[in-house]
């Protein structure tokens, strides 16, 4: 079955890390959280080399290294000190003897030292002075909490503008300007894009991480700064799930995060937050870029286009019903048609046919998953035609020449235009021609040369 998710393209923590100024870079090493995120994404390779740097006082000559390794040339160490470098992990520094030896970055070697090693100050701060939370919130109550503000923000994606007094502007913004939904002027819904119907074969942390992903890079325009946002949410990952922290001087960025579920906080002046699964756990998991692989599948499409969905999810229903018509609905599934409208409506909102099926396929139902194919043919196939049928006609900007005068002034001009290739349609006996936009420019000078030479005669 194919992955959906490599159409989605989305970096990883150290990807992430490469790209941010080495400002930047440098301050989030001063974060033991920070520095063990960073060293449990390294290969294995990378990861051995850094742990025989780590308590080294000294440069370790370059030549040494190459004993480390079976092979220097290959692939995986070569792969390995490439990430090292990208990262500036570690650095060429001249020795006494005036060979050149490595070093792990000073900042990075202190980090994650204290992070192994334990030492330094809490990331949270000092909690002594601190009022204790009177009503304890359980695991059970967080993880459903988290589950139900995030679906909430996937719901209001797949059209639930019913949502929207849940769903921050803010939100809502970033949405749109991520692509993941479109909003034209002359209309008051939005509509998921194609986009973000990939968006949503993504598990929780994958879309978790993306969405923040794309959230950081618009951090500085809301007055945040990005090193403190960055290694708080490195912090979170590595807190206890039912374990209240004080809010500090995050309040700001804490309240982003509570509109999407990665954090709980009783009402917005409480000092004490809660961290979320979703906020603990996107981190480590959601670089993995991944599809829904590991939720059970509730649906079975038929041969006669009827589709059993065996859910009481609202979004699951919701998603099913941007390619469907819905026809009953009932406790515990709903029964739906696939129609060329109800496709040709998903394909107007970006949604491709190859979408689709790979949606059908990842949530198949158990009794069909082994089935070859999952999908019965004839209604893939059609679906591929009701999406061939919008691709029959193309358009192109064109210009309108029209009121000449004889059929020898036409003749001129729509030979001229043919030469050059430029026609789009013409029409002799009207004396119509239309030609492309960029044709338009060379058949306009000619008109005009051909006038001034030939217009008295």
């Amino acid at each position: 079955m194919k992955n959906s998710s490599d159409k989605m393209k989305i970096k990883n923590i150290l990807e992430y890390m490469q790209k941010i100024p080495q400002k930047t870079q440098d301050t989030l090493y001063t974060h033991p959280a920070t520095c063990l995120a960073v060293y449990r994404s390294l290969s294995k390779t990378s990861q051995q080399y850094i742990m025989r740097l780590l308590f080294l006082g000294q440069p370790v000559p370059l030549n040494s290294l190459t004993t480390w390794v079976k092979n220097p040339r290959d692939k995986e160490n070569l792969d390995a000190t490439r990430q090292l470098k990208s990262l500036r992990l570690w650095g060429v520094h001249k020795m006494d003897s005036g060979e050149d030896g490595v070093l792990i970055h000073a900042n990075f070697k202190k980090g994650l030292s204290t992070a192994l090693c334990g030492g330094g100050k809490p990331w949270y701060g000092t909690t002594e002075d601190m009022e204790q939370e009177k009503n304890p919130k359980t695991v059970e109550f967080l993880v459903k909490y988290s589950k139900e503000r995030w679906e909430c923000v996937l719901q209001f994606m797949v059209g639930g503008d019913y949502l929207s007094d849940k769903v921050s502007p803010e939100i809502a913004e970033l949405l749109l300007s991520c692509g993941l939904i479109s909003k034209p002027e002359t209309e008051n819904e939005h509509s998921i894009t194609s986009a973000g119907f990939q968006f949503l074969l993504l598990d929780t942390p994958a879309q978790i991480w993306y969405f923040m992903l794309r959230y950081l890079d618009r951090v500085e325009a809301n007055g945040l700064n990005l090193t403190t946002c960055i290694a708080f949410i490195f912090q979170l990952s590595f807190s206890t799930l039912g374990k209240t922290y004080p809010i500090g001087p995050h309040n700001t960025f804490v309240q982003h995060l509570r509109q999407i579920g990665l954090v709980y906080q009783r009402k917005h002046t409480s000092p004490w937050f809660y961290p979320t699964n979703n906020g603990i756990n996107f981190i480590t998991s959601g670089a993995a870029n991944k599809a829904t692989e590991g939720k059970s599948g509730f649906i079975i499409v038929e041969t006669n286009f009827r589709i059993y969905a065996y859910t009481t999810n609202e979004l699951d229903i919701a998603l099913v019903a941007l390619f469907s018509e819905p026809l009953y609905r009932f406790s515990n599934f709903l029964v739906g048609h696939i129609t060329r409208e109800s496709m040709q409506m998903a394909l107007r909102n970006g949604i491709t046919t190859r979408q689709v099926i790979d949606f059908l396929e990842t949530h198949a139902h158990p009794q069909i998953v082994n089935n070859k194919p999952v999908i019965p043919s004839v209604i893939t196939d059609q679906m591929f035609l009701w999406e061939m049928e919008r691709q029959r006609l193309s358009t192109e900007e064109g210009v309108l020449y029209s009121q000449f005068i004889t059929d020898s002034d036409f003749s001129i001009v729509n030979d001229y235009a043919h030469q050059i290739g430029c026609v789009l349609w013409s029409n002799k006996p009207k004396r119509l021609l239309v030609v492309s936009k960029k044709g338009h420019g060379d058949v306009k000078k000619y008109w005009k040369k051909y006038k001034q030479e030939y217009g008295d005669d």
